[in-house]
């Protein structure tokens, strides 16, 4: 019993027991879909109570567990919210909204006689609410990964992600090309019979749908983290695998498997050159996803003329491509620097306390900017720093630092440093409003404005140079 509390300890055996029972809660929903769909019109009722048995025993368990570690932080005298390790009290709250729409799902008082199956069953409210909180739940490894400030991603960190990429998927089932293949020319393959071009409109908005999804997802992995060889290999054919078993077309896995080693290909390319793929990596997935599905629907036997096909792949990589640098233009500040550059960064700001460097400015800028997302500041490198880093949660380490330097910078008995302090006060940690809002607020005119905003930037470098070497100095032992 002693060796399982040291164990809980540590927040990675968390994620591990996490990830596991949301697995089976993943697998179980796949389950019970394909129970309604493998056979048009017909519910195979022994996978039916299967699936439902299987969701609703481990949403039960990662509940009851999750329970357990926040009951336990309360009694090691922590705050509500920081009682569960950081990243799982979302994961907790989307627990309870779960289960209560599991009630009400099976209680649900609008009939659908109709049609008691297809998009009627999928999509009612309680539903919708159920699909929604096991994204968060599923999430909730994937983001104290983050927030703890890996660097890489480790394979539980992976399999979250794959566990997230399958709840979108789930929630688009009804149009995904591994499911429904609208492209076959054979008749039993085809979900039903339907004219020509409704056909090939479902079957190219399902292409587009799910290889931008796959897309998107490769990109906010290779942005958030650094990804070893295979990752993305492994994120898609977990999910790939989840997919097929709907109505089991597993000749159709290589899809998946091909559109990650081409996403790890060009991850492993890209590595050459400072910065991290953004478009060019959605444009690839993208691509490679739907090319290698138009090949095996070439050998299979498709319907759609090559011209069809020619212009199916175009799409999909223009679009991916398209989303993918809007997507990078509003990731935030820390992720967008470059791997070698934040390395230089976090040893500059660790060693030096050269007046005129410039990057530990920025990164402290960068930094600000992510103080409202603990996934995003949990990788900024000044988490690392001696004296910030108390050997929790590096996100909320940081915060708690930033904003206590801060407010010291606020009260300054000299005016310059008081009203940069609080110019960073109202802007970041206050977040009172726009910079027009904090100039009329502070009464400052816009030059005044933005050299107190450097002043401030530069003085609280300054402050965590300080602390670090102190920290060097003179070790603390929390």
């Amino acid at each position: 019993m002693k060796a399982v509390r040291n164990m809980l300890q540590d927040p990675r055996a968390v994620d591990v027991v996490v990830v596991v029972v949301m697995t089976l809660l993943v697998f179980s929903a796949y389950l019970d879909a394909y129970a309604y769909v493998h056979v048009p019109t017909k519910v195979l009722t022994q996978e039916d109570r299967l699936g439902q048995a299987g969701v609703a025993a481990s949403w039960f368990v990662v509940t009851a567990f999750l329970f357990f570690l926040f009951g336990r932080g309360l009694r090691q005298g922590r705050p509500w919210n920081r009682a569960l390790p950081d990243g799982y009290t979302g994961s907790l709250a989307a627990a309870l909204v779960f289960g209560a729409a599991l009630i009400v799902d099976n209680n649900w008082f609008l009939p659908t006689p109709n049609n008691p199956l297809g998009l009627d069953r999928l999509f009612t409210p309680p539903h919708i609410v159920e699909i929604a909180a096991a994204a968060v739940m599923v999430s909730g490894p994937l983001r104290a990964s983050a927030r703890r400030g890996d660097s890489a991603a480790g394979i539980f960190t992976l399999l979250s992600a794959a566990l997230l990429l399958s709840v979108f998927t789930f929630a688009t089932q009804f149009i995904h090309p591994l499911i429904d293949s609208w492209s076959s020319s054979d008749p039993k393959k085809l979900p039903t019979a339907v004219e020509t071009w409704v056909a090939q409109d479902l079957g190219v908005s399902a292409l587009l749908v799910q290889s931008t999804i796959l897309a998107v997802t490769g990109l906010l992995l290779n942005s958030s983290f650094k990804l070893r060889p295979g990752s993305l290999t492994f994120v898609f054919t977990v999910n790939g695998i989840f997919v097929l078993i709907t109505k089991r077309h597993f000749e159709l896995l290589p899809v998946a498997v091909v559109a990650g080693i081409a996403g790890d290909a060009w991850v492993a390319w890209s590595a050459r050159r400072s910065g991290r793929p953004s478009a060019s990596l959605c444009a690839v997935t993208a691509g490679a996803f739907t090319l290698t599905y138009m090949v095996e629907m070439l050998f299979l036997g498709t319907s759609w003329s090559v011209s069809l096909w020619v212009g199916v792949v175009t799409a999909t990589v223009v679009v991916s491509w398209m989303i993918g640098t809007l997507l990078r233009a509003g990731l935030p500040g820390s992720v967008e620097a470059a791997p070698l550059q934040l390395a230089a960064a976090a040893l500059e700001v660790r060693w030096t306390r050269d007046p005129q460097s410039t990057i530990r400015p920025q990164l402290v800028r960068a930094a600000l900017d992510d103080l409202g997302t603990p996934e995003a500041l949990g990788r900024s490198p000044l988490g690392k720093l001696p004296g910030v880093s108390r050997g929790g949660s590096a996100a909320a380490d940081l915060r708690s630092v930033l904003v206590d330097v801060i407010g010291e910078l606020a009260s300054s008995p000299g005016p310059r440093d008081a009203e940069a302090g609080k110019l960073l006060l109202d802007y970041y940690v206050k977040r009172v409003g726009s910079h027009e809002v904090i100039m009329e607020r502070l009464h400052l005119s816009r030059p005044t404005f933005y050299r107190r905003l450097q002043r401030g930037f530069a003085l609280v470098a300054e402050r965590l140079d300080e602390m670090s070497e102190f920290a060097e100095r003179v070790p603390v032992n929390d």
